[in-house]
């Protein structure tokens, strides 16, 4: 690559993992020992090393970013992602290897780094400026702009410590783009923000690309790696897996989380049946977002399915379903209507799919039932991340019974890496007609 602001050769990261707090202790006796005693200088040493091991976060990472470039790294939780900005913004050092970074660098990195939670927000915009390098008259020409940006009115002048996770954001990316860096790294903080606000920092970062500048931007949403970068970086195990174009790393990386784990069953089960239990999701109770209703009846479980096994990555222009078990809590003496909602991780709705729509409804049951009610539909959605809204609800007395947000996650990928171009490529029918001139 020419004019490279980012340069990185063979880095590591490496952490020591003492085998008990006993190891730590006995790991400083021989090393006073050796300094102390140069003959048992080997013996020493050995008997260190037995005392822990190595955890390495990043292994042998190799890349280059041109000047504009707009690179996403993607991967799991716990792949290395985060430690990999942080060398990069120069808060954390490499245990081997080299970095070379030209240019002004602002990262937005771990929620409220670099604020005094003592200080006003006008204080530590102040602060923040200052450090990324601008003059006070600098300072207090772009104050306005900082200010409008962060819209959170009067608090600006209250201490941070009083700022809920969205102000925070919203303050700490005002700040970090009025620097006009020549570098912006951006790890995961826009997933607090409200829908709005967000919306504003990817309008943002359009303009910002625009101008030149090089973005690294980190996010579990493969809709906005896809939108903002043009090339992708996949980290797992610490280690670079693939480095290329968006499409087909984001594509890859839905593929490696495509893991089979039997097949879909659509009946009712009676109350002596165990649920099933997804092998891909977090347990159920944690993984919702949100959870309302009057309690008559609680979704327990929520898998999708494709070609006749659990996934949580969907093919895109095939057949798919969401099964859900429902479990009555109190007798139902009136019908009740079952339904899901897709929408993306920023809160953009997209579809629903409900027992309405089909002319069903649940009939009355008795408490301790379990219902699998299955929700089947073509897969018409772009490559990205999606999640799942549950809901019950009674016709006759027009209240929901359970609504849980979050209830399952699932990506989107193509056989072949086609584009689609919009969130949504619904069934369509095109014809031509030749008027008479």
């Amino acid at each position: 690559m020419t004019d490279a602001l980012i340069k990185l050769s063979g880095v590591s990261k490496a952490y020591r993992i003492w085998h008990s707090p006993s190891a730590r202790l006995n790991s400083i006796v021989h090393h006073c020992a050796k300094s102390v005693i140069p003959a048992l200088w080997e013996r020493c040493t050995i008997a260190q090393q037995r005392c822990f091991h190595d955890f390495y976060a990043l292994r042998d990472i190799s890349f280059e970013v041109s000047r504009g470039e707009s690179v996403g790294i993607i991967g799991r939780n716990g792949s290395g992602k985060s430690t990999l900005l942080q060398i990069l913004a120069g808060t954390l050092s490499p245990s081997a290897g080299c970095v070379e970074v030209n240019g002004r660098i602002a990262a937005l990195l771990e929620l409220g780094a670099g604020f005094n939670p003592e200080f006003s927000g006008r204080d530590n915009v102040r602060l923040n400026a200052a450090i990324l390098g601008l003059s006070d008259a600098q300072i207090e020409a772009r104050m306005e702009e900082i200010v409008a940006f962060a819209d959170i009115g009067e608090f600006l002048d209250q201490p941070v410590k009083t700022y809920s996770s969205g102000m925070l954001v919203r303050l700490a990316f005002a700040v970090q783009v009025a620097v006009e860096p020549e570098i912006l790294i951006i790890d995961e903080a826009l997933a607090v923000g409200d829908m709005f606000f967000q919306a504003k920092c990817y309008a943002h970062l359009e303009k910002l690309r625009a101008r030149g500048v090089t973005l690294l931007f980190v996010s579990h949403s493969l809709s906005a790696v896809r939108s903002i970068c043009s090339r992708a970086l996949l980290i797992e195990d610490g280690r670079c897996l693939m480095d290329g174009p968006v499409d087909v790393v984001t594509d890859l990386y839905c593929e490696r989380n495509l893991h089979p784990s039997g097949s879909a069953k659509s009946d009712c089960i009676d109350g002596d049946a165990s649920p099933q239990v997804s092998n891909l999701q977090p347990p159920f109770a944690k993984r919702s977002t949100g959870r309302t209703g009057a309690g008559k009846a609680r979704y327990i479980e929520c898998i999708t399915t494709q070609f006749g096994r659990e996934t949580d990555c969907l093919v895109h222009g095939s057949r798919a379903a969401v099964v859900a078990d429902l479990k009555i809590l109190t007798d139902l003496n009136d019908t009740s209507e079952a339904g899901i909602l897709v929408r993306t991780p920023e809160g953009i709705d997209l579809f629903a799919v409900n027992s309405y729509f089909h002319q069903l409804e649940i009939p009355a049951q008795n408490a301790g039932t379990i219902l699998r009610v299955t929700f089947e539909f073509d897969v018409c959605l772009a490559p990205g991340n999606y999640n799942i809204a549950l809901g019950l609800r009674s016709p006759v007395q027009g209240e929901y019974m359970d609504k849980v947000f979050g209830a399952a996650t699932f990506s989107v990928v193509t056989r072949d890496g086609s584009f689609v171009p919009a969130l949504l490529r619904i069934p369509s029918k095109v014809s031509f007609q030749c008027l008479p001139s």
